[in-house]
């Protein structure tokens, strides 16, 4: 049992990752930009798993102020934290450039630093992403081991401000553990889906958007063909492998690519979803190359509900998680069918909309 800090913890995954963290003994500090508010909310939430709050606590934090936010009076009341577990992120298609980097980056360092500074830290959890696990995409990109060679205001500008500062994040994060030395761990998460059992995902995820189309009858065209599939993963399954991940030495200095490397194509995972309801799956399909063509058209994007930045994380590549396997075998955590996550998160789709 540990004292945690998580960050993102009014987040779809970082709630699910306080849920873990509490069934599993460990006390947690959840960093929160408006605690007086939120807290209650994530108490309420948690009582809806049976999980008690009793050793949940809130702290105050912004990525947006220096030191992250968290007054003098929080770290001290912080003192027993010995893991951080970083899952904060701003997302949104079409960010400024300084508004990702002010709380993907730099925000992330901030935070980094003044633990490292109050805390003493026996191990760093960093949530960056899968695309940071394909080596090739990063080399067309021009991004090398040694990220003080790369170009990121040109990677800005070819893959958008949130892969863009998710990415520069990943390598300053690792520059700054390695001159804190401090432990760092890498959870590099495909796209999460709901919960395996009870389907729960957040409204505003954009799987969820997909899901509310497919249920409306809109999608009549889907990405598809040449491979290109969008690599996912349940909820519960990614929180659990990160809850326990910091328990074992071995994992530290270790990154670990979190998803299900049989995910089949968009197509394939929608009509699995629309199958499990019974309404009727999406028949056509339009390469994504030509899509990427397409959506160069901002009004055409806007209208097919789609756009560059999203059609990126559309890969062809195998994902490569052995190593996660080894450590979830080790951990006891059971893998979870990637079908059944699906079908039960459409059902809860379909409940939320009733």
């Amino acid at each position: 049992m540990a004292t945690v800090l998580v960050t993102g913890a009014s987040g779809f995954v970082g709630k699910f990752l306080i849920l873990a963290l509490l069934r599993k003994g460990d006390t947690v500090f959840a960093m929160l930009r408006q605690p007086q508010t939120q807290l209650a909310m994530l108490q309420q939430w948690l009582q809806g798993y049976g999980v008690s709050a009793e050793r949940l606590h809130a702290v105050r934090g912004d990525f947006r102020e220096q030191g992250a936010g968290i007054s003098a009076a929080d770290w001290q009341a912080m003192a027993a934290v010995t893991v951080v577990y970083h899952s904060g992120a701003l997302f949104a298609w079409g960010l400024t450039t300084d508004d990702a980097r002010q709380v993907n980056v730099l925000g992330a360092l901030e935070l980094f630093t003044a633990a490292a500074k109050h805390l003493q830290l026996t191990r760093f959890v960093q949530v960056s992403g899968y695309m940071l696990t394909m080596t090739a995409h990063l080399q067309k990109l021009g991004i090398t081991g040694d990220d003080s060679a790369t170009d990121w205001t040109k990677t800005y500008q070819q893959v958008g401000a949130y892969e863009a500062s998710k990415l520069e994040a990943h390598f300053a994060i690792k520059r700054t553990a390695l001159a804190l030395n401090v432990p760092l761990t890498v959870i590099h998460p495909a796209t999460a889906i709901g919960h395996s059992e009870s389907g729960e995902i957040a409204p505003n995820q954009e799987f969820t958007r997909t899901l509310n189309d497919l249920r409306k009858g809109k999608l009549f065209a889907v990405p598809d063909g040449g491979g290109y599939r969008l690599p996912l993963v349940s909820v519960d399954y990614l929180t659990q492998f990160m809850a326990h991940v910091a328990d074992y030495p071995e994992t530290a200095g270790c990154e670990y690519l979190v998803g299900d490397e049989q995910t089949p194509s968009l197509k394939a995972v929608l009509a699995i979803c629309a199958d499990h309801v019974g309404i009727a799956a999406p028949r056509v399909s339009v390469p994504v190359p030509l899509l990427q063509q397409i959506v160069r058209w901002q009004w055409l994007g806007k209208k097919l509900g789609m756009t560059s930045e999203m059609l990126h994380f559309m890969r062809t590549e195998t994902l490569d998680t052995a190593a996660t396997t080894y450590m979830a075998n080790k951990m006891g955590i059971k893998p979870v069918l990637l079908s059944v996550a699906l079908a039960q998160t459409m059902t809860y789709v379909m409940a939320q909309a009733a």
